[in-house]
Order: structure tokens, then C-alpha cells, then sequence
């Protein structure tokens, strides 16, 4: 069966881009893009490897290595659940994508409007099978893809899309309870995804293949968001634990300085994250206009948890952003309470002083 592999390597730039000239509506953008490299699997070779490289409104950035195999889908199976093991040129493929990530940054760079402090460095692979050609019955005849060809061949497709090595001896109860749902839109068409990976057999399969590479990149521009606002919220709760008590005035106002500080920053990454998450990524202009791909986008996303996601960002933005109000309340208080010692203090002294003041000029 000849079919074109697929493998996305997505990473965190820490940058938010915006893209200016013809490319200023488009969601993505193209920055390398070369047909030279020689991947190994399991001591076979595939020549003329494509290696590509595109970079995201939303601060990710993806390295795409594709090559041609033929193979059954056991093969696809093995490759997709040991993708790791992949080599490119010399290097494991997980080494050889890092050692670019340097150099899309930089070149990335150059549209940033805003930069992060933080990135997150975590590696994944998502493998993504292409069938490229027509699947014929034993008779060699076309066929149209159904769900009785998906039950036949569901163990290799459940071990492609959910990266599962043992899927030969998956019991029924799990290939059930478990069952791989197609996606397609076509009685000829068949999109299978899960976290892990995809298959794609279809006459839009460029199609298919860019809108989940989108939803991809918007998983991962997720989990950084999450990295970057965990850091933020242990750095604030670390703050809290820590506040000085009003006897120690002389520690106020340099800690309401700092967290004020702390706080505009927070603020400004909220800003950034906030315009990400309701201005690029909920609506993309051309998946939105047309209903097949606007169904298919919204499966791919619940196969990501995108929706929960958001919602976590927006949890953890709400609790930081609580806890340096909290903090900078609870100095404010403090602060007005050794004015009110101040005050009463100087008060007392003042009438102290008076009475002395009569009695000395009573004698």
C-alpha cells in the first residue's frame, strides 16, 4: 500500500507573531522547505525525505518531515508507535528537529510583537499516514471506505492512532469501548485521529492534513500558555506565603513595589494571551466559511481537548491575577494600618508633649 508518512514535530517559539504584507490574514507561514534528507527506520532507508517548516500566528512553530513508503498498515503501525527511533540523516529524529529550533526562532523573530520570558521545551511527535493510493477489494476492484473495512483492519489502525506497540493483542472490550471513529465527510473518505496519530485517506488528504496540523499547533500553543501561566501562578502563591507583616513596615513598600511590577508584567502577558486565544485562534477565516471543514475542524479540536484547555488558561489566568490583587490588597492594608500606629502614635506624643509643656510653664 504506498502512502506518504507524515511527522510533526511542534515547538514553542515564545513569541507572538503578526504577519505583515500579503501574509497578514494568514494563520501560518512558510519559512524553509527542502526534499534532500534520508530517513531510517529499523535498518530500511527512505530517499528524498521532505523536510519543511512553518511558523504560527500563536507563537508555534512545526517541523514537518515526510517521505513515501509502501508498506501494509502493520508496518505503518510499527513506524507510528516507535516514531522516535526515526532516524534523519545521522541524527535520531527528535535531535535533529531540536538542533533547528535555534534558527526558526531567530528567523521568527523578525514578526514578533511580543516575547515571553518562558518557553517551553517539551518534544513530541504526532505521525500522520497518507494513503495515496485507491484501496481495492480482493478482486482488485475500487472500494469505497466503510465501516466494515475499518473493522477488519481496526487492530493496525487503532495501533497507528493511539501509539499502542502491544495493538495486536488488544482485547474486543478495548477495540469497543475504544472504537475508532472516522471523521469522514465522503463515504469514500476515511480520517481517522487521536492524540497519538492519524490516518488520512481522502481527495482533500492536503486539506485534511493542514487542518490538523492547525489544531496541532493550537494543542501545543495551549500546553505553553499552561507552562507559562503554572510558572506564573507558583511565583505568585511563593509571594503569598511570603508577605511581610505590618510590624515589619520597612519591608512594605519594597515588596507592594515588586508586586506591583509583577503584576504589570502579568498583564502584559495576559494581553498577549488573551488577543491569541479569542482573536486567532477560537475562528479561522476560511475553516469558518465553509461547513465541511468547520466539522471536521471542531472533531479534530475535541480529539485535542483544545476546548479544555482554554479553559484552563482562563482558570489559572483568573487565580494569578486574584493572587496579586489579594497580595497587593493585603500590603495596602497593612501599610494603612502603620499609618493609623503612626498617626495615633503622634497623636499621643503630641499631647504628652503638652502636658509637659503645661506643667514646665506652670512652675
Amino acid at each position: 500500500m504506498r502512502m506518504r508518512a507524515h511527522i510533526l514535530f511542534p515547538f514553542d517559539l515564545g513569541l507572538e507573531l503578526d504577519f505583515t504584507g500579503k501574509d497578514a490574514e494568514e494563520i501560518f507561514k512558510q519559512v524553509s522547505s527542502r526534499k534532500s534528507a534520508e530517513v531510517r527506520f529499523d535498518g530500511e532507508n527512505f530517499q528524498d525525505a521532505a523536510v519543511s517548516t512553518q511558523i504560527y500566528k500563536f507563537g508555534v512553530g512545526t517541523i514537518e518531515i515526510s517521505f513515501d513508503l509502501d508498506a501494509d498498515l502493520a508496518q505503518a503501525a510499527q513506524i507510528s508507535c516507535f516514531t522516535e527511533n526515526l532516524q534523519v540523516g545521522k541524527m535520531p529524529i527528535v535531535k535533529y528537529c531540536q538542533s533547528h529550533v535555534d534558527g526558526v526562532i531567530q528567523r521568527a523573530s523578525k514578526y514578533a510583537d511580543y516575547r515571553y520570558e518562558k518557553r517551553l521545551e517539551e518534544a513530541d511527535l504526532l505521525p500522520v499516514f497518507v494513503i495515496g493510493e485507491t484501496l481495492q477489494n480482493e478482486e482488485s476492484e475500487p472500494i469505497h471506505v466503510s465501516e466494515a473495512f475499518i473493522r477488519r483492519h481496526r487492530k493496525e489502525l487503532y495501533g497507528i492512532v493511539a501509539g499502542e506497540p502491544r495493538y495486536e493483542d488488544l482485547s474486543d472490550f478495548v477495540l469497543e469501548r475504544g472504537m475508532l471513529q472516522n471523521y469522514g465527510y465522503y463515504e469514500d473518505e476515511m480520517i481517522l485521529i487521536e492524540r497519538f496519530g492519524a490516518v488520512v485517506y481522502s481527495r482533500e488528504a492536503t486539506t485534511m492534513l493542514n487542518l490538523i496540523k492547525t489544531a496541532y499547533s493550537q494543542y501545543w500553543s495551549l500546553k505553553s500558555y499552561n507552562f507559562i501561566l503554572d510558572k506564573e501562578l507558583d511565583d505568585a502563591q511563593h509571594a503569598l506565603e511570603h508577605l511581610p507583616p505590618y510590624y515589619k513596615f520597612w519591608l512594605i513598600p519594597r515588596q507592594y513595589q515588586r508586586f506591583s511590577a509583577e503584576a504589570m508584567d502579568f498583564g502584559r502577558d495576559k494581553l498577549a494571551i488573551v488577543e491569541s486565544l479569542y482573536s486567532v485562534g477560537p475562528t479561522i477565516p476560511r475553516i469558518d466559511a465553509d461547513w465541511h471543514l468547520r466539522t471536521l475542524y471542531a472533531s479534530i479540536r475535541k480529539v485535542f481537548t483544545i476546548e479544555e484547555l482554554y479553559k484552563m488558561v482562563d482558570t489559572k489566568l483568573e487565580r494569578i491575577e486574584e493572587s496579586y490583587n489579594s497580595a497587593r490588597e493585603f500590603l495596602s492594608t497593612n501599610f494603612f494600618i502603620l499609618l493609623d500606629f503612626i498617626f495615633f502614635a503622634s497623636l499621643a506624643w503630641s499631647v504628652i508633649d503638652t502636658i509637659l509643656l503645661l506643667k514646665i510653664s506652670s512652675r
